[in-house]
């Protein structure tokens, strides 16, 4: 009876197999580009004859592939098609039923495809550069180091690397096991005389969570007009919406409704403290020594947070791993070079670049004892020891001084930006990086009054340990810790002898200590929706020595607190989270969300609005100033035109600040003790739209942006407890640069700038008193400094032939073409009542009348700059 039925169910097994074998072997062609799961069984049932049995509510039916087979057979085909969605299938009767595969037994056969993406003529790694996976309408991106890595079912696949201004470069792979895959991508010298910025078609396909990020090629600013013939960072932020800066020779710029000193600046993962040279008007950024420049309004990472309005990230050139180059440019007022080469070819390179102001023959003949010059010094060193572990070195130098010699002395300012970073790259497998980072920062400010200098600064010495984890083409996450360690000197004279001592205060701040975790999570749901958080847990500790007073309401001490060495003054733990959204509308359209909450806990306390103010002091969060806190929530939308090679975006923001920074009248910063009790504590509220279009590709490229915002505080001391708008409340900034390419040789460029001026605070009315005219104030910040316009011209002509390795231009600037007189201050004085100096415009026929007065700066200013480069 038993070997009978055992029979029968191999007949039954044999027929069922014979059955299945004409299906399965059914051969035909299908071809398909970007097509939906439903249009592909269709057409094969339509070809073949088998219907399909699935359930469309688990199978991602509107998932877009893209496959090609000619006079293929049906099993190989489903073979396809299950490894790109994740099914298994089974043949019932004629029918082919679909099923999600088992998850664990498809991880267990997952490969991973790895590797850097570089630039072939130098080496350098390419951050940000695009891997498509063809047939699965996905992929990723590479790091700030150039590596990526995906892990894929087996199987064939075609592999697309992108980057900006450089040709695609296409690799066909059969994946049967973990993969090293580097690729050396080529810039494209056709497209580099076409486009200004180019957008990559790539990267709305990538299902990205970043919200409010600009990221920025160095070479798209190599076309602004420049100033003296230098562009740099802090006049190109000018352009971008969202960003604000203060007036011609200011270094500040304020982002979204936040303050000046909310913007944390990174150079190789250091923080730079003053990034400007000559109050603003030269950067000690510049495109020459770039790589890649990030720019963060709000869902700022949670491994690089300490401020609460923005995050300005540059990674700075590596240095050229297979030649010797160099460039460099010379102008009347500014020089500069860089070099770079192998040390060892293709396994250490290094990269230095020196600039110097030629100020001298301008002043020398009328000043022989004065002193004014800027420079800056770059050098980075690359070692790449394995295929696993590779070191970098970074060292950046910046100095300003402004001095003259008197007969009390040295009189005049100067400061300081030193940085340096040592960071080891890690490869533990294909799926895991590190990036561990050690970096000192030191700043410093230097008021020299003749007898003895008046000094402030800010030192840092930090540690970082940051892992990317790569489980899937899916999914991304990033862990890791950070501590820092920072000493204040919040204002001090030096120099002095003992006996001095007792005469001058002393002013201590303490120092300060954070130590941080931090972990965040990306994850592409679907073809449309993506999503990111992050949560960061940041410990803030501030120490002593230090003399802390503690205040009453009326700002009156009420107790006197000595600290010693290291002995804990005030701790903070403020956890910190993120999440981010993304939807894809269509194939080109997309929309954005983000929110986040944000604590600092430096601050930078000045009382002046004028660029020029010599006090300026970091301090600490501890027992009086509590931390900075904000949340920010955004919402944008995102529409490429891939004809008209046009970009649209549109943002809005709403941004609540928290414990913001206000003084006293009449508030004193110098060699203050009891600074902190001429603080008042409130908030800020800032909401706004920002609107940008740029076109990448034709003769004719640019941008324009404009943004619509207001940004209001509210201290229960000031204004009679009314709110009133903050200093950089600007209702409207627009920007609009245009570049066009007359020919291969010469290039035109125009930029055009308006802003609704600052707001300030200027009398109501006057009264008499003892025959002199005293002026009354009302609301505050009740006035506005007259709108900001300016429009500047650059005229760039290419001496050498492109073929030539040796290149050289010409580049002709014309900066406020129009000659616009944009004020910085205004005031109100009188004629001094003795000797024949005025301190400020007045009126001749009445001495004791007030007179408003306005300072301005920089008019209509032509330059000549010739810059060569060798490759």
């Amino acid at each position: 009876m038993i070997k009978k039925l055992l029979f029968f169910l191999i007949l039954v097994y044999a027929k069922f197999a014979m059955a299945q074998a004409p299906i399965l072997q059914t051969r035909m062609d299908i071809e398909f580009e970007n097509a939906g799961l439903e249009e592909v069984l269709r057409e094969i049932t339509q070809k073949s004859g088998v219907f399909f049995s699935y359930d469309s509510r688990i199978i991602p039916t509107d998932r877009k592939v893209t496959i090609h087979f000619e006079n293929e057979t049906l099993e190989n085909i489903l073979k396809k098609i299950c490894a790109l969605y994740d099914l298994e299938y089974s043949v019932v009767r004629d029918q082919v039923v679909l099923r999600k595969a088992n998850i664990q037994a498809k991880e267990q056969t997952r490969h991973t495809i790895s590797g850097h993406i570089r630039d072939k003529v130098s080496g350098e790694t390419l951050p940000g550069a695009t891997v498509i996976i063809k047939e699965l309408n996905t992929g990723t991106t590479s790091n700030a180091y150039g590596f990526y890595s995906i892990s894929l079912p087996p199987g064939q696949y075609t592999l697309l690397f992108s980057f900006v201004g450089f040709t695609q470069q296409t690799f066909e792979i059969d994946l049967g096991k973990n993969l090293r895959k580097n690729a050396e991508l080529e810039i494209d010298s056709h497209i580099l005389h076409e486009v200004t910025v180019i957008a990559d078609e790539y990267l709305d396909i990538i299902q990205k969570s970043q919200s409010s990020l600009i990221s920025v090629n160095p070479r798209s600013f190599e076309q602004l007009p420049e100033f003296a013939g230098e562009n740099g960072l802090i006049k190109s932020l000018q352009t971008l919406p969202g960003i604000q800066t203060h007036s011609d020779g200011s270094s500040f710029f304020f982002v979204r409704g936040g303050n000046k000193d909310q913007n944390l600046i990174l150079i190789d993962e250091a923080p730079v403290y003053n990034p400007a040279h000559l109050f603003g008007f030269y950067s000690v950024i510049i495109p020459d020594i770039a790589k890649e420049i990030n720019i963060y309004k709000a869902d700022i990472p949670v491994d690089k947070a300490g401020r609460l309005s923005s995050l300005i990230e540059v990674h700075t050139r590596d240095g050229n791993m297979k030649n010797f180059n160099f460039e460099g440019a010379l102008n009347p007022l500014m020089s500069r070079l860089s070099i770079e080469s192998p040390i060892v070819k293709e396994k250490a390179s290094f990269f230095t670049s020196f600039r110097r102001s030629n100020f001298e023959w301008i002043y020398k003949q009328e000043a022989p004892d004065s002193d004014l010059h800027i420079q800056d010094f770059n050098l980075k060193l690359n070692w790449q020891i394995n295929d696993k572990n590779r070191v970098f070195f970074s060292l950046f130098s910046g100095n300003d001084n402004y001095t003259t010699l008197e007969n009390q002395g040295k009189v005049g300012v100067a400061w300081q930006n030193l940085t340096s970073t040592v960071r080891w790259n890690r490869i533990f497998n294909d799926r895991l990086f590190s990036n561990a980072t050690f970096y000192v920062s030191d700043y410093n400010y230097t008021l020299f009054t003749g007898a003895f200098p008046w000094e402030s600064g800010i030192s840092d010495v930090g540690l970082k340990y940051d892992f990317s984890w790569f489980p899937d083409p899916d999914l991304t996450i990033r862990f890791g810790f950070s501590h820092i360690n920072h000493e204040f000197n919040p204002g001090n004279f030096s120099g002095y002898d003992e006996d001095a001592s007792a005469f001058i205060p002393k002013v201590y701040a303490g120092n300060a200590s954070e130590t941080a975790l931090y972990f965040s999570r990306e994850k592409r749901i679907n073809d449309r929706w993506s999503w990111k958080a992050g949560i960061r847990f940041p410990f803030w500790l501030n120490r002593g020595p230090a003399v802390v007073y503690d205040f009453d309401d009326n700002q009156n001490v009420t107790d006197t607190l000595i600290f010693q060495p290291d002995e804990a003054i005030q701790g903070y733990l403020n956890p910190e989270l993120r999440i981010s959204a993304r939807y894809r509308t269509g194939e080109n359209s997309s929309f954005s969300f983000s929110w986040g909450n944000y604590h600092q806990n430096l601050h930078l306390l000045s009382n002046s609005i004028s660029p020029f103010s010599s006090f300026e002091l970091w301090m600490p969060s501890g027992r009086n100033i509590k931390p900075q806190r904000a949340w920010q929530l955004t919402a944008g939308f995102k529409q490429i035109f891939p004809g008209q090679a046009l970009e649209l975006g549109l943002e809005v923001y709403n941004k609540r600040m928290f414990n913001q920074i206000e003084y006293t009248s009449h508030a004193k910063l110098l060699l203050n003790p009891l600074i902190e009790g001429e603080l008042y504590f409130g908030e800020s509220h800032a909401y706004g739209v920002e609107f940008f279009i740029r076109r990448t590709k034709g003769r004719l490229t640019g941008w324009a942006s404009y943004t619509l915002s207001r940004v209001f505080n509210h201290f229960e001391q000031l204004n009679d407890n009314q709110k009133y708008p903050a200093f950089y409340d600007r209702p409207h900034d627009l920007s609009v640069f245009l570049s066009l390419q007359v020919s291969q040789r010469v290039n035109l460029s125009f930029n055009w700038i308006y802003y609704t001026g600052s707001a300030i605070t200027t009398p109501i009315g006057f009264y008499y008193f003892n025959g002199s005219m005293v002026p009354m104030y009302g609301e505050k910040n009740n006035d506005r400094l007259p709108d900001y316009h300016r429009l500047d011209f650059a005229l760039s002509w290419n001496l050498g032939k492109s073929q030539n390795r040796f290149q050289h231009s010409l580049n002709l600037g014309l900066y406020n073409l129009y000659n616009q007189t944009n004020p910085i201050t205004v005031y109100f004085n009188k004629i001094k009542t003795t000797g024949e100096d005025f301190a400020v415009p007045a009126n001749l026929f009445a001495t004791n009348e007030l007179i408003s007065a306005q300072r301005y700066l920089g008019g209509f200013m032509p330059s000549i700059t010739y810059k060569f480069k060798f490759r």
